[in-house]
């Protein structure tokens, strides 16, 4: 009996220990697993943040390319602008008033000039006024004379402002 009951207590053993060994491959095979999916999801990520890194590079170029085009746009809108705000000067110049130097800084307009007298430069700004391309002019300077072969002239310096239209200040 006490063979018998030593062989029980050995096969008992053994069978727990195969029973140990079945459960462990068993649970290494899960593991294996679970760690293959988890390798498997890590590179999808990884695609994935590539793919998202493209999507922003691509949506700066995009915003890039977006702020030429209004630039480009706008500047296309504007070109007639200057031949009618050359042509307006042209037009409301007196005779008798010589214009030097014109200088535009965005909208503003210094107009630097001689005169031979100050009722031409009157005439100059009551012209600048009723014109529809330039806007509020103001005499900023008037010289005395200065003696030449041509008589006296007079220096001035009148400021005004391009006009522009209301779609291009929107844009602004």
């Amino acid at each position: 009996r006490q063979e018998e009951f030593i062989l029980g207590i050995v096969l008992v053993a053994i069978a727990a220990v195969a029973i140990l060994f079945g459960v462990e491959k068993y649970l290494d095979s899960l593991i294996t697993e679970q760690q293959d999916k988890k390798r498997i999801v890590i590179a999808k990520v990884a695609e994935v943040n590539l793919i998202t890194a493209k999507i922003k590079d691509i949506e700066t170029q995009n915003g890039i390319l977006q702020s030429k085009r209004n630039a480009i746009q706008l500047l296309q809108k504007s070109r007639p602008e200057i031949v009618h705000f050359i042509d307006a000067i042209a037009r409301v110049t007196p005779e008798g008033v010589f214009l030097i130097k014109l200088k535009q800084d965005n909208a503003r307009v210094t107009l630097v000039g001689k005169t031979q007298s100050n009722s031409r430069v009157s005439a100059f700004m009551r012209n600048v006024e009723t014109n529809k391309w330039l806007v509020d002019p103001s005499l900023n300077i008037i010289k005395g004379s200065n003696k030449n072969k041509n008589g006296n002239l007079s220096d001035f310096t009148l400021h005004a402002k391009q006009w522009k239209s209301k779609a291009e200040d929107e844009d602004m």
